[in-house]
């Protein structure tokens, strides 16, 4: 309620004694105190009632006012009932504009609190009324098909609310006005895998930068990887319990709409689930048709595609938690269809020919990599392996595509790193070769020719493991290896000299020397 209604109800005969030109502040709460600084019992928006049993002196009243201003009170009552307002007290609100009432001796400051929580009561519950009745025709609109960036926009409009929706690789969903920019967007999302308390109230790292409120967006299969988040202008420490209930209300039409998003992208992954099996097949009339439920480009004249193999190491616990991720990567690819639980594929239409889709091709790995490293914040229990074939154009170089995307993947399955992603146009090397062994024979290969090393290394806490790898590095060189590694030419033969004994391979063989780089590898 604002401070003229409360001085306009007749029967308390309040009156101002200063500031008069602010009736039109709403006052929050009513408080009543005869401590000198009572600051730290206020929380902000006041009307503060008090006898004025704290007045000793006139310095008094300055440290008063200065007190209740400084906790954020909007006015001061002061009570009559032990005598006239002294004017230090009236100068005092004056030098802190904040406006002084006086309260008369036949005006109880119960009577004035009753009528100013009354005034907030009856507003909370016509507030919250009209808020659920919007909600409501939101939900339905939501859930009828509407598109729910429109919805979210109009929403927040009529609750007078800064806010924005963003997925948890920081892509933009929606907002009541302009767009975060990206590198905010992305700043939040990878922060916001690391928190684990909500709602969480934040601030943007430049200098100055507004502070935010983070609400995540729940739905029945929520995982952090995979979500939506909910992002308010403002601290909710600081909201009144209305406010907290209308981005309740939000949020739940968020988590409404990104349900409908996940129908529908399983939807589409249960439609393509037998494409893997007919591309090795070779039968492309019906991998077409498959495609082509689904709207996806299929012909050679929409320039082609490329295929992206995923999967997240160990398995996760989470059912379908690949595809939603891989699903979410490729979100605002138009065309994009993903499908396939623990091993993911996914095939995303590229335009032009030739140079221009080797070039798009190009473009698609530069952002699946940025979106991915906005996840590794929660990755800590996963590694994120993703491989890209090149562009494949027609249906018939789709199964090629799929090859090379998953020799892709396993190479970035050998790398380090919460997320890797590798295209095959970069393999051109002994990593193509290896990324298609089995890995079963990779580790078998492994422990042949490195298991001796490790176990003498880890007997004799020696270092043969690193020094064959500095010598290979070093192309066999004796005296810039030992240089390198800051030991004598004869300390380096002597273990040398171990390594080929513990491997039965003879180091000044080039084949022996292939044998244990791939090794090495394969470790990495």
């Amino acid at each position: 309620m604002q401070i003229s209604e409360l001085l306009a109800i007749k029967r308390l005969h309040l009156r101002f004694l200063s500031g008069a030109e602010h009736a039109h502040r709403t006052l929050r709460w009513a408080y009543t105190t005869d401590l000198l600084d009572p600051a730290r019992y206020l929380r902000g928006g006041e009307f503060v009632l008090t006898g004025m049993m704290w007045r000793t002196r006139p310095q008094d009243s300055e440290a008063f006012v200065s007190s209740v201003v400084g906790a954020g009170a909007v006015a001061l009552g002061a009570g009559t009932a032990l005598g006239e307002v002294p004017d230090d007290l009236v100068e005092a609100c004056r030098a802190h504009d904040i406006p002084l009432v006086e309260v008369p001796a036949e005006t109880s400051f119960g009577a004035v609190t009753e009528e100013v929580l009354r005034s907030l009561t009856e507003r909370r519950f016509t507030t919250i009324a009209e808020t659920r009745d919007r909600h409501r025709r939101l939900m339905a609109d939501v859930a009828a098909g509407a598109d729910f960036s429109d919805a979210f926009t109009a929403a927040t409009a009529q609750e007078g609310r800064t806010a924005w929706v963003i997925s948890s690789t920081g892509r933009h969903v929606a907002s009541s006005g302009a767009p975060l920019p990206e590198a905010d967007r992305e700043w939040i999302a990878a922060k916001a895998l690391t928190w684990q308390n909500f709602p969480h109230a934040t601030r943007l790292p430049e200098e100055g930068g507004r502070v935010l409120t983070v609400v995540p967006v729940q739905t029945k299969e929520s995982h952090p990887l995979a979500t939506w988040l909910m992002v308010c202008a403002g601290d909710h420490t600081a909201w009144t319990d209305e406010e907290h209930e209308a981005v309740a209300e939000l949020a739940s039409v968020a988590g409404l709409a990104r349900s409908r998003a996940d129908e529908r992208a399983l939807a589409d992954a249960r439609h393509l689930e037998g494409l893997p099996r007919l591309l090795a097949a070779q039968r492309f009339d019906e991998v077409t048709e498959l495609m082509r439920g689904t709207g996806t480009a299929t012909g050679a004249e929409e320039g082609g595609h490329v295929v992206v193999s995923a999967v997240m190491l160990p398995e996760p616990r989470v059912p379908d938690l690949p595809r939603r991720v891989v699903t979410e990567l490729v979100a605002d690819h138009p065309g994009a269809v993903v499908t396939g639980d623990t091993d993911t594929l996914a095939i995303l239409p590229v335009a032009g020919a030739g140079t221009d889709a080797r070039a798009r091709a190009e473009e698609i790995r530069a952002r699946l990599l940025h979106r991915a490293r906005v996840l590794d914040g929660g990755l800590l229990d996963h590694r994120l392996a993703i491989g890209l074939s090149s562009a494949a154009r027609g249906i018939p170089e789709l199964r090629g595509a799929a090859v090379e995307a998953r020799h892709a993947r396993r190479l970035a399955e050998l790398r380090g790193g919460r997320s890797r992603v590798i295209a095959g146009a970069e393999i051109d090397s002994h990593e193509l070769l290896l990324a298609s062994v089995p890995e079963e024979v990779q580790a078998s290969y492994r422990e042949r020719l490195l298991g001796p090393l490790l176990a003498y290394d880890r007997d004799h806490r020696s270092e043969l493991v690193d020094t064959l790898e500095r010598f290979l590095a070093h192309s066999g060189s004796w005296q810039r290896c030992a240089a390198a590694m800051h030991v004598h030419v004869n300390t380096l033969r002597y273990r040398i000299g171990r390594v080929e004994e513990l491997t039965g391979r003879d180091l000044s063989s080039l084949e022996h020397r292939v044998d244990l780089f791939l090794a090495l590898k394969l470790r990495d």
